[in-house]
């Protein structure tokens, strides 16, 4: 059971930090090296997680998928309580290694969220990442499955440059399209850690849905 819990914590860390070190390939935002300190709502990291399983799936590119899939996993009804039940703990380690800032939506007197940044996708929390700190990305890095740490440097990006981190974030897409594909066209697909224990994440998220219909 602790083998089994140790390898979910590891495809969770894995899973969080390479759609971090995505983030800005995924929203295009350019933020000043002088503020490197970006905040954004946690429905959209859980997006781009639940994006993962299907970069590089040739039934995506050709309409074979439909193409809110990945949205309706996310923000369809019940769901982000499932996702913030799988991922909180993952949350938590990143913020208590000083790699991620959660800010949480404060409540009116009637309880509701004050915030409404993204209205119903993760009742206004927003998280906060430095996502040009050089050691920021190293520490993401080791989190990736080895067969991505090759391209540790390059996804890193050299210093506070935006292109060199927008080069990373391209290339780390690329490597992860190239480990989805060849299981997509085979419709073996669990997800984009084809190895060992990490290969249960597209099994999660298919677990999620159903567990909504109930």
């Amino acid at each position: 059971a602790d083998e089994i819990e140790d390898a979910q914590r590891i495809n969770l860390l894995s899973a969080v930090s390479a759609s971090l070190l995505l983030h800005e390939d995924s929203t295009g935002n350019k933020q000043s090296p002088s503020s490197p300190l970006q905040s954004f709502p946690i429905g959209q990291l859980y997006n781009t997680i639940a994006s993962l399983s299907y970069t590089g799936d040739f039934r995506m590119q050709t309409g074979a998928e439909d193409p809110n899939k990945v949205k309706k996993l996310v923000e369809s009804p019940g769901m982000m309580n499932l996702w913030e039940n799988m991922y909180s703990n993952t949350l938590g380690e990143l913020q208590a290694l000083g790699l991620l800032g959660i800010v949480h939506a404060r409540r009116g007197s009637d309880n509701s969220d004050t915030d409404t940044t993204n209205p119903g996708v993760g009742g206004g929390t927003q998280l906060e990442c430095c996502f040009t700190d050089v050691a920021v990305r190293k520490r993401l890095v080791q989190n990736l499955p080895p067969r991505l740490r090759v391209h540790s440097d390059q996804i890193v990006g050299a210093g506070d440059s935006l292109d060199s981190i927008r080069q990373g974030s391209l290339l780390l897409r690329k490597e992860l399209a190239n480990i989805v594909a060849p299981a997509a066209k085979s419709q073996s697909a669990k997800g984009f850690f084809t190895a060992g224990v990490a290969k249960s994440w597209k099994y999660a998220v298919a677990k999620f849905a159903k567990g909504s219909g109930k």
